[in-house]
Order: structure tokens, then C-alpha cells, then sequence
């Protein structure tokens, strides 16, 4: 039997809404619901019940947990020092988080990033930001000691060769220009960045450029477009990036709290496995929903938030077929995980460190170090300890999937300290703080590219699955 995509969402959503057709004209269910409990749905919840409290608001979350990919963790021994296994800073420039903070009451604070102190490893050389583009102190790239400097205009230099002006460029300049500019004939928008980049730069610059940055992904999935942009209109890092004391995570859990407060209901453990999508205005949408252990319900809405990420709304069988699948393609999924390590000290302020991002071209690719920085507040105590945080994206998430065990829903797991992936996440800081540290007492780890929930309870295969199968 030949098993379509359309086949495989249309039977589903049948399946699991057929016990609610007899009560469709009775009238909704909700007014609204809110599928993900992530900051996004939180926050739509908080606002819709508040802004209209007489409205019957809904919000259903697959895992046992409100946050998203804002997860805070500690470790048992140092309940205080929390690292963040998703998001963890935000700019004052992002008005909506910034405003959202204060409005809240949360607790801000600084969040140091990149330091004179801190480290750049590259190509089995280790020095000190400080250090970066002295005549002795150069990583072996075929490029001139100068354009190893942070003071470097080399990247600015080359985008000027592009986009005449570059260099003087206001935020409402190019948004008036930017849909007509060209580079050698063609729109930007039909440039690949990373062939833009390359018709300017060197491939041992563009090498330097990516190494240095931290990330794997930089321009690998933009057009030209995206990547001038970013440059002109991305959020402006001229003062410190800051935190939540306490966990980032205390975010969407505050929002969901008030939300709840508000009146807002919220259903946890709760997967929407279908939606079927009303044809007239008088007609309501139909969520079938799966608990943890299979078990089917059903509700129908007037409205309905998919506060989710593209993955899993490809799971949702969604009938009819919709434009929405149209639009999913244009996000682009990129892989990324974390590990942290717990060590007995903060070793790293012996080293003159006491906070911030180290970078390296290893597949760790960044270290960020916990437990000594001067913005920590009094209830933030460290106990003693410290917490190395290490965070990669793309072909780098894929190494350290290899090292970990299989990963479970949601994707995040506790391991020993000796363990292989924390050993190898140890053995790289070594190599980039240049010290032997003492060895961690415990570590975890979140990969971000796992399901949020169970495999063996998934009511449809998703749209890939099918499409595999067609």
C-alpha cells in the first residue's frame, strides 16, 4: 500500500477528532489556545487573559516543564549558581525583553561575554583577547597581522566593496535601499552569503572570520540580503548584554504564573497531535490532544496560537493542508547544544578570569565560565564552586551527540563527571585556558535537535516521515 503525506495528516487529524464532531455546534470549547509553553506562548497566555479577562484562554505544553528553550539548570551542590542549558542573555537594545523584564519585576543583571582576559583559541594557539594581533601573538592563518586584530576593519572593509557606503550606513538608510541593491548585476537576495563573502575575502579570511566568531552556522544559510541585514540592522551590542539572577527560565515561569493568576488555564504534558482548520468564519478550529500516555482528548477553539518551533508544528497533522507549510521552509532549523560542567572551584580566577566567553576552533567552539563574575548578586551564592559552560551549534552539535548517550525527550540528561562527553569537554578547556583543571565533579547535557517527547507516543508521523514513504 502506498502511504501519501496527504493520507497520513488527513487520517490522523480524523482519528483523533472524530469523538468531538457531535459537539461542534454547540458552541467552542475556549476562545483561545495556546500550544507551547515556551516565552512565546507564556507571554501570548499572560496577554490575552489579561487584556481580556473574561476570555477562556487555554495553554497546552507537550513536556513536564514552562520554558522553552529558556532552561535553567544547577546542580545539586551549588543550588545558586545556575547556568543555562538554552537562551541566557538578552541587550538592552531588545526593547520587547527589556521592557518585559522590568514590567515583571525580575531581577537584571550583567552578563559578561567578551573580556580583555578572555581566551581565543585557534589552530593549536591560545592567547588572551588583549594579546590577539601582536606580531607575536598570531594564529597561523595565511593573512596579515593586522586583520587578526579585534580593531580590524578587514570585514568592514570588504562589506564596503559590496554596498558602496557600508561604512557610514544609518538603520533607515537601508531599510529605503535595501530591496534594490545590487553587487554585480544580481539583487542581493539572490546571493548565497557565503559566495557573497567569498567574491571579497580570501578563504583564509573567511576561515579566520568564522573560527574567530565562535560558530559554525555564520552566513551558511543566508542570502546576501540576510547578512547585510544583520549588519545594518541588528541589535546594537554597544552596551553589555545582561541576565535574569537566578535563571533566564524565571522569565516564561513568571509569565505563565501571572497568566495563571489572570484566569488562563494550562495543561501540562499535553501534545496537540492534530488540528483541523475551520473552512467558514462560523466554524471553530479542532485540536486533538495526547497526554503523556497515549490517551486521546479533544477541545475546539475560536482561535489558536502555534507558539512552537518549525520541527514540531511538521509534526502536527494539520487538515486541510494549508499555506503554513509554505511558509515553514523559509525557517531555517539549526542544530546547537550545551554542556556544563561543576567543578570544586571556580579555577579559572586563578587564570585572572572571572567571567565570560572563551572561544575556540575546537568543537566546543565556546566557554563560558560561572561562578566568579563581579555581577553575581548576594543571593546568587556560588558555595565554593564553579560552572564551565560550553555551547556549539551546527556541525559541532553533531560531535557531541556522537559522545553522549541516546537523548531522551526534550533532550537534556544528567552525566557523571567522568564521563566521555565531559572528559572531552574538559580536555578542550584545558587546551584553551592552558592549565590542567582540576576534574569535574558532574556534568549534563541539552541537545537542542531532540524530540520533546516520547517516540513511541506519537499519534502521526511527521511530514518528512511521510514524504519518506510516499
Amino acid at each position: 500500500m502506498t502511504v501519501s503525506r496527504r493520507g497520513v495528516l488527513g487520517g490522523a487529524a480524523a482519528l483523533s477528532l472524530a469523538a468531538i464532531s457531535a459537539r461542534a455546534a454547540a458552541g467552542a470549547d475556549l476562545d483561545v489556545a495556546v500550544v507551547g509553553g515556551g516565552v512565546a506562548g507564556a507571554y501570548a497566555a499572560w496577554r490575552l487573559r489579561s487584556e481580556q479577562p473574561g476570555s477562556r484562554v487555554r495553554l497546552f505544553e507537550t513536556s513536564e516543564r514552562i520554558g522553552g528553550r529558556l532552561h535553567s539548570v544547577a546542580f545539586p551542590q551549588a543550588p545558586h549558581l545556575v547556568g543555562e542549558a538554552g537562551g541566557m542573555r538578552f541587550l538592552p537594545a531588545q526593547k520587547h525583553v527589556a521592557n518585559l523584564v522590568k514590567h515583571l519585576n525580575l531581577p537584571a543583571r550583567g552578563y559578561p561575554v567578551d573580556a580583555p582576559y578572555e581566551r581565543l583559541e585557534l589552530r593549536g594557539r591560545s592567547f588572551s583577547l588583549a594579546e590577539i594581533g601582536q606580531p607575536t601573538k598570531l594564529f597561523p592563518y595565511n593573512i596579515p597581522a593586522a586583520d587578526q586584530s579585534p580593531k580590524s576593519m578587514l570585514f568592514l572593509q570588504s562589506m564596503e566593496r559590496i554596498v558602496p557606503g557600508a561604512k557610514t550606513m544609518t538603520a533607515a538608510k537601508w531599510r529605503r535601499i535595501r530591496a534594490g541593491v545590487r553587487y554585480k548585476g544580481r539583487l542581493l537576495k539572490d546571493w548565497a552569503a557565503w559566495t557573497l563573502l567569498a567574491d571579497v575575502l580570501t578563504m583564509e579570511e573567511m576561515r579566520f572570520l568564522q573560527d574567530a566568531s565562535g560558530y559554525d552556522d555564520v552566513s551558511l544559510h543566508e542570502t546576501g540580503l540576510d547578512q547585510f541585514d544583520f549588519i545594518f540592522l541588528g541589535d546594537d551590542e554597544s552596551k553589555p548584554f545582561l541576565t535574569i539572577a537566578g535563571g533566564y527560565q524565571r522569565l516564561p515561569l513568571t509569565l505563565a504564573q501571572e497568566a495563571g493568576t489572570a484566569g488562563a488555564g494550562i495543561e501540562m504534558k499535553t501534545r496537540l497531535a492534530s488540528l483541523s482548520v475551520p473552512a467558514a468564519a462560523n466554524e471553530y478550529f479542532h485540536l486533538g490532544l495526547l497526554d503523556r500516555i497515549g490517551r486521546r482528548s479533544a477541545v475546539t477553539a475560536k482561535r489558536v496560537v502555534l507558539a512552537l518551533p518549525r520541527r514540531a508544528i511538521e509534526t502536527v497533522a494539520i487538515s486541510p493542508v494549508n499555506s503554513l507549510f509554505n511558509d515553514l521552509v523559509s525557517v531555517e532549523p539549526v542544530p546547537a547544544c550545551k554542556a556544563l560542567l561543576l567543578y570544586p572551584k571556580p579555577w579559572w580566577r586563578d587564570l585572572g578570569i572571572v567571567g565570560g566567553r572563551s572561544i575556540t576552533d575546537a568543537p566546543a567552539r565556546q566557554f563560558y565560565a560561572l561562578g566568579a563574575e563581579k555581577e553575581r548578586l548576594p543571593s546568587e551564592a556560588a558555595n565554593g564552586f564553579g560552572v564551565l559552560m560550553m555551547y556549539c551549534d551546527a556541525n559541532s552539535a553533531e560531535y557531541w551527540k556522537e559522545l553522549a548517550p541516546p537523548s531522551p525527550a526534550g533532550g537534556f540528561q544528567w552525566l557523571s563527571g567522568d564521563s566521555q562527553l565531559a572528559m572531552e569537554v574538559h580536555r578542550e578547556a584545558g587546551l584553551v585556558y592552558r592549565t590542567t583543571p582540576p576534574k569535574p565533579l558532574s556534568a549534563c547535557f541539552q541537545d537542542w535537535t531532540a524530540a520533546p517527547w516520547p517516540r513511541r507516543h506519537r499519534a502521526c508521523r511527521s511530514r518528512d516521515e511521510a514524504d519518506r514513504r510516499s
